[in-house]
């Protein structure tokens, strides 16, 4: 789930080295601060430089994730601040204190509002390196029938994906099972999906629900993420489509696995890459649909940067009508800087559905603020009209996009969610029921 579109609060995964800068005269220079992101805190830097004309640059730079992002705009009127990335869509706006040592404001991305302070650091040069980050423990449970395999799948690119194959303790030659990829949705994710949020790991909850009904399942770090090889930036949905079919070519090698019993399942973007890889694997006998759409992203993301606007109470009548005029503008620059919001924002999920003749599970929650319910209809209409006979859709009472317990479903507000935060146990039977029908 990329920022840009199925945003979350964590920032791009990209190695990084800070050097703060030396005493400024203005708002150049070096600052500091941590963002509270609902327990999570992340360190964050923000480096700025002024021309000899007058005109600021910057980088924002998260230290516990090692990430680094170049700020397009900065704007400085008086004490208010303002600094602007257009990919992933984020505004910090904020105050300079009379000695210009601090400077105090709200930061918001994805429809979050969450108070950040920044403060000048005047040290000439210290380098920020990110604390190691503790091996994910990928293990089976004690207790449970199956077994959690590290798995390493080899794609026709020339790059590997590392990945957990959970599978049934009885699965043999003699007895093989089912299986099913799983596909994540946007922005470098793990194979868990896991976001940041206390809790969360959906694909992990999937895999050992579905294993233990008897059908194995392959979860995949995305390429260039986590253990898995290959460049995440720069590639788009149709790449990825190409990774989960790797997933499905290594099951087909496995004796304990059924090869005419595979399916995809993905959440949000995934949701549009499932149907991808059907059309061009006509043998699978499902594909599980989690919060998609059926209209271009363009459509969701125009939608998802005017919701986060009509959420920010700081913003006064007129203040929100020009930003949500400017919407094109954000949307034209993001697809110029980046390959993957180009083809996702403009790519047509319709005809695509309309050739795939796989079972088709479609499920998104009625609380849903970024792939929203009146897509469900769109999908389950876009399947039909191509004959496919078997399709189900449904819109799930009262979860969001993560498919967690919520009666209000706006981004901004997942960190105020109650930990764990997980997808509903009935959300899981509807998939598990759904499945274990169509692949036994």
């Amino acid at each position: 789930m990329r920022n840009g579109l199925w945003i979350f609060l964590f920032l791009l995964g990209l190695s990084c080295q800070v050097l703060a800068q030396a005493p400024a005269k203005d708002f150049d220079g070096s600052w500091q601060g941590t963002l509270d992101a609902g327990g999570t805190k992340l360190r964050l830097v923000v480096t700025v430089t002024k021309s000899d004309a007058g005109a600021y640059a910057g980088k924002l730079e998260s230290v516990d994730q090692g990430a680094t992002i170049t700020i397009d705009t900065i704007t400085v009127n008086g004490d208010a601040v303002r600094l602007e990335i257009k990919s992933p869509a984020i505004v910090f706006e904020g105050t300079l204190n009379k000695e210009r040592t601090e400077l105090t404001g709200t930061f918001n991305q994805g429809g979050a509002q969450l108070p950040l302070t920044l403060k000048r650091t005047e040290e000439v040069a210290v380098a920020i390196v990110p604390p190691p980050k503790p091996k994910p423990d990928y293990s089976a449970p004690a207790d449970a029938p199956y077994i959690a395999e590290e798995v390493v799948v080899k794609t026709p690119a020339g790059h590997t994906l590392a990945g957990t194959l959970t599978l049934p303790k009885g699965a043999s030659t003699k007895q093989p099972v089912s299986a099913i990829v799983t596909v994540t949705g946007s922005g470098p994710q793990d194979r868990d999906e896991a976001i940041g949020l206390p809790g969360f790991q959906p694909f992990r909850q999937i895999a050992d629900m579905l294993a233990r009904r008897g059908i194995a399942v392959l979860r995949m770090d995305d390429r260039g993420t986590g253990a898995s090889g290959g460049t995440f930036k720069g590639s788009t949905s149709a790449d990825f489509a190409e990774d989960a079919r790797a997933g499905l070519s290594y099951l087909r090698t496995r004796p304990e696995i059924r090869a005419d019993r595979l399916g995809v399942l993905g959440h949000s973007e995934g949701a549009i890459i499932a149907p991808i890889v059907a059309d061009k694997e006509p043998s699978l006998r499902a594909i599980v649909l989690l919060a998609g759409i059926a209209q271009p992203g363009y459509t969701a993301l125009h939608f998802q940067l005017k919701n986060q606007i009509e959420h920010n109470t700081k913003l006064t009548a007129e203040m929100r009508d020009a930003q949500i005029a400017e919407i094109p503008k954000r949307i034209e620059a993001m697809m110029a800087a980046d390959p993957w919001m180009k083809f996702f924002l403009t790519y047509e999920p319709g005809p695509t559905m309309r050739r795939v003749k796989a079972p088709v599970l479609i499920l998104t929650g009625s609380r849903d603020q970024q792939a929203v319910p009146e897509q469900v209809a769109l999908q389950e209409a876009a399947f039909k009209e191509g004959g496919n006979r078997d399709v189900t859709a449904r819109v799930v009472p009262d979860v969001n996009h993560l498919f967690a317990q919520d009666t209000d479903g706006f981004p901004g507000n997942y960190v105020k969610l109650p930990p764990p935060v997980m997808m509903r146990a009935d959300v899981l039977t509807m998939i598990g029921d759904w499945l274990s029908q169509r692949l036994r």
